[in-house]
């Protein structure tokens, strides 16, 4: 069941019954089946939404809420960080002269300092595994996106046994991967529809055109710059733009790689709903040898941690449950919420059951 309830009156943990919209717009600004955080209020307020859809069990019930699922990072750390990327891409995006490259430099120096502070998390948390809460937000894709992809950068530097500098390089290059697409036309990167052969081209050059604007603003060194470069590169030389192979493609693409494609298929995008976790894990560890680098990928699934205790998740059936022991990090033991019933997945008779998405606790 659903109530409508006045946002003055929503709090952390309340579960949406539908899809909350922008006023007269159709931009959705948080998802049905979506645990709110004080940050989705915030944009909420931000955004004139006056009364929030929450999922009730009867009128006379509180609005359901889930159990908190800790995040590694902090809200502060990861506005701050949003905040930096966006005025990063806003200044590649303008025009080009000399006052916007003067804001692309302060920028970069904002965003130095994020990564410095990213590493210095992960690192005093050696031991704490990166989780889907530490990720996804649906609200402005493109730079929760390159957040994401220098967490889980980091992490996977990290389980190799990097140092500290070589962290801090994987996180600043993880952060700018994408930075060449604020040269493409936002239509074309956000079409719906199938791309022409042409507009596919265009959306192929983003990582040329990322690599020529650091250049031409000293932004980085050449290593830095050349990892922007590669990160679509294959190891069986079938990526691009230079069709490079095996240890021709430079470590820090190779690394950001394998992030930057679990976390692009495990979002939401205006054409296609997001996998569920494990579909994006069989999805990179069937490309081992033909995109990903086999040390990379083995690091990367042993800091990736699916779904963490309490995250709540909706099965294949449809019922939804709550995990309760993970140590079978891709087949966990879950409860169902309606029935306190405890399912070992990895047991014969549940295999048939699938994760099909995780319901956003963060």
């Amino acid at each position: 069941m659903k109530k409508i309830i006045p946002l003055s009156e929503v709090s952390a943990g309340m579960i949406t019954a539908e899809d909350i919209f922008v006023p007269q717009e159709t931009l959705a600004l948080v998802f049905r089946d979506t645990a709110l955080t004080n940050h989705m209020i915030r944009a909420l307020r931000h955004h004139h939404v006056y009364n929030v859809p929450v999922r009730i069990i009867s009128e006379d019930d509180p609005p359901e809420a889930l159990p908190e699922v800790k995040p590694l990072l902090d809200e502060k750390l990861r506005e701050e960080a949003v905040n930096g990327i966006r005025r990063m891409f806003d200044a590649v995006s303008e025009a080009d002269s000399d006052e916007n490259m003067t804001t692309a430099y302060q920028a970069v120096k904002e965003l130095d300092a994020v990564v410095d502070q990213l590493v210095e998390t992960l690192n005093s948390e050696s031991g704490a595994l990166v989780h889907i809460s530490d990720l996804k937000s649906y609200d402005e894709y493109t730079y929760h996106h390159s957040l994401s992809v220098a967490v889980l950068s980091i992490a996977i530097g990290q389980k190799m046994s990097l140092g500290e500098d070589e962290l801090k390089m994987i996180g600043r290059c993880a952060m700018m991967h994408d930075i060449g697409k604020m040269l493409i036309p936002p239509g074309i990167i956000n079409k719906p529809s199938k791309l022409t052969d042409e507009e596919f081209a265009l959306i192929k050059s983003h990582s040329a055109l990322g690599y020529n604007y650091l250049q031409k603003g000293g932004i980085g060194d050449d290593r830095f710059r050349l990892g922007v470069l590669c990160h679509h590169e294959k190891i069986n030389g079938r990526g691009y733009p230079g069709g490079l192979n095996s240890e021709k493609i430079p470590f820090l693409s190779r690394i950001i790689s394998v992030a930057d494609v679990y976390d692009a298929v495990t979002s939401y995008r205006s054409y296609r709903m997001p996998l569920a976790p494990a579909e994006a894990l069989e999805i990179i560890m069937g490309d081992v040898g033909n995109a990903f680098d086999y040390d990379i990928v083995k690091a990367f699934i042993e800091k990736l941690e699916l779904y963490p205790l309490n995250t709540c998740i909706e099965l294949s059936d449809g019922r939804r449950a709550i995990v309760t022991d993970n140590a079978n990090s891709m087949r966990p033991v879950v409860r169902i919420i309606k029935t306190g019933e405890e399912l070992d997945l990895f047991d014969f008779k549940n295999l048939t059951l699938l994760i099909s998405r995780v319901i956003d606790n963060a």
